[in-house]
């Protein structure tokens, strides 16, 4: 496992790094006085029983500095590889700009209204910024071989995790969960709601709203023993995503380059487990609009086939590759609009429908909320106060009612 930037640790009498000019200009020298060793066959176990403690200086651009301390040495860990007890918070991406461009980034991370947030969140994300998970990182240090593991001499009922003497905790089954039928509910509701979840996020979102905590290994433990539940509510499981099974391959594609750098929108509790209803969708002001218009043009005054309607109208919506022009059409057609007048009325309806409807693309987010964090500036529309006035005519040059902050004749006005 290679260091991603140059560092250095210094010991008593010697400085060890892998930054090449050092190693170069004081080759045979000293450098702060200490003789310099490439990190190659060091073990920093004898520096820390001499020192009790290292400084590990990560990135000389940023300047990290990160005090390591000698706690406890114990006589029996038998695995050949290293292991995290317990930790808290996120680390700092990788170029953040030090302690104090790591500042302003959780600054910036903190408030979704802030100008920068959007560019800022995608950045993370590319930078691969996410969550402390103890479960996913000890799987990873798994692989970094320091010594052979002396498996004769482990537990093997419990060598999923290390030895749970070590963890001030009673040994109990691996993966065991006390409350399966929330999780599943979590499950279904998060893909029903984004399409596409990665099991850190998940866990995550899980976490942040339940009492008692979900480990990775009891995530992976509850896939493994409800593959066929998940199937039955339209969720499939692949590596470490769950999927919504509507989506195909190519779609999978759209979603996530689309979802790329966004942000995930995560309502509280209750309205978030609403989503466990496959025909649950959030109910808007203008959904309202729309659907009195259609029950006074199309049904009579009859509110009997509203529902259907205004479900298959929201399901366009969210298809993969749909757009307001698309969904317009394939509405007037469904409803056999040919006056002109008419057909732009609910086009302009249609538009504000859309705009205000949460979508896997956006990770949930809906297509105003996204434009919000784009352009800040822009005037919010309101999706539960007064009815909206969609009934006044726009102007082919006039800003566009949806919200995007384009022409109406170049976005839904086309």
């Amino acid at each position: 496992m290679e260091a991603y930037h140059s560092f250095g640790i210094a010991t008593n009498d010697k400085y060890i790094t892998n930054n090449e000019t050092i190693l170069h200009e004081y080759k045979g020298k000293k450098y702060e006085g200490r003789e310099v060793k490439q990190p190659t066959r060091i073990k920093i176990d004898s520096y820390l029983q001499e020192m009790g403690y290292l400084i590990y200086n990560y990135d000389f651009g940023d300047d990290w500095r990160i005090r390591v301390e000698l706690e406890e040495t114990v006589e029996d860990y038998y695995f050949g590889f290293p292991t995290i007890l317990e930790g808290e918070g996120t680390a700092p991406p990788e170029d953040v700009g030090g302690p104090p461009g790591f500042e302003e980034f959780k600054k910036i991370m903190d408030n979704p209204n802030h100008p920068d947030y959007l560019h800022m969140f995608g950045w993370a994300e590319q930078q691969g910024y996410k969550p402390f998970d103890i479960d996913r990182t000890n799987d990873l240090l798994k692989f970094v071989k320091y010594k052979k593991t002396e498996w004769d001499k482990i537990d093997h009922d419990n060598y999923l995790v290390l030895s749970d003497k070590y963890r001030g905790v009673k040994s109990s089954p691996q993966g065991e969960i006390e409350d399966k039928e929330t999780v599943l509910k979590y499950v279904v509701a998060c893909t029903n709601l984004y399409g596409v979840i990665v099991f850190p996020k998940f866990l995550e979102i899980y976490n942040a709203q339940n009492n008692k905590a979900l480990t990775r290994n009891e995530l992976l433990s509850f896939v493994d023993n409800s593959l066929e539940s998940l199937q039955n509510q339209s969720v499939r499981v692949e590596k470490d995503e769950f999927i919504h099974t509507t989506i195909r391959p190519n779609d999978y594609k759209i979603i996530k380059d689309n979802a790329n750098g966004k942000p995930y929108y995560i309502p509280a509790k209750e309205e978030l487990l609403r989503y466990a209803d496959a025909n649950y969708y959030e109910a808007t002001i203008y959904q309202e609009k729309l659907a009195s218009m259609m029950q006074k043009d199309f049904f009579g005054g009859s509110s009997l086939m509203i529902k259907e309607n205004m479900d298959q109208l929201i399901r366009e919506m969210q298809t993969v590759g749909s757009s307001i022009n698309m969904v317009a059409q394939q509405f007037a057609v469904r409803h056999q609009i040919q006056d002109q007048e008419l057909f732009n009325k609910y086009v302009q309806a249609i538009a504000f429908v859309s705009v205000t409807t949460r979508l896997w693309i956006n990770r949930g987010h809906t297509p105003h909320e996204i434009t919000l964090m784009e352009q800040p500036d822009l005037k919010t529309v309101s999706t539960k106060s007064e009815t909206p006035k969609t009934d006044t005519k726009v102007g082919r040059n006039d800003p566009c009612p949806c919200g995007s902050g384009k022409k109406y004749k170049k976005c839904c006005g086309k």
